[in-house]
């Protein structure tokens, strides 16, 4: 089974395939074999070569959250990433957070006008920190949050209003 995702601006193909009673996971030319995979309705944890590796993931949008070396990766599937490519993305109104976690920083005030891939706050989960950001050109309506607060999986953190594109 292939999966496409796009991190950050780069598109990757995830091949998932079963060798000698393993799972194999391929990206590009780089093959990983997973000893054990668990999954739960927040988390899938990875033993690969006897170490665990825990993976937040966004199931309501099918994003995936990796966690390495204080940093946080999102994944998005490989068609809604193509999607936004052609401007075809659909505008959600309200940003949720993507997983449990510490607001550190909000970065925008109602009124704000931000471009497509502002940042609009900073999340801190498990020690690493990601990104809250815009998926078009909007307004903040309303924030729902501030620094220092404590946000749970799929709660609202702002409210945009759409522009049309600069």
């Amino acid at each position: 089974m292939e999966l496409r995702f796009r991190v950050g601006s780069q598109m990757l193909a995830l091949d998932l395939s079963e060798r000698d009673g393993k799972s194999i996971v391929r990206i590009g030319d780089d093959e990983v074999a997973l000893d054990d995979v668990c999954i739960d309705d927040r988390h899938v944890t990875l033993s690969i070569a006897g170490r665990t590796h825990r993976v937040l993931y966004d199931a309501e949008r099918g994003h995936v959250f990796v966690g390495s070396a204080g940093h946080v990766f999102e994944f998005v599937p490989g068609e809604e990433a193509a999607a936004e490519a052609a401007g075809a993305g659909h505008f959600v109104p309200e940003i949720s957070s993507p997983m449990p976690g510490k607001v550190l920083q909000v970065l925008v005030a109602v009124g704000d006008e931000v471009e497509a891939d502002a940042p609009l706050l900073l999340l801190e989960a498990m020690k690493m920190e990601t990104t809250v950001r815009a998926t078009h050109r909007a307004r903040v309506v309303e924030l729902r949050v501030e620094t220092g607060g404590m946000v749970g999986p799929g709660d609202v953190l702002v409210k945009l209003e759409q522009l049309p594109d600069a």
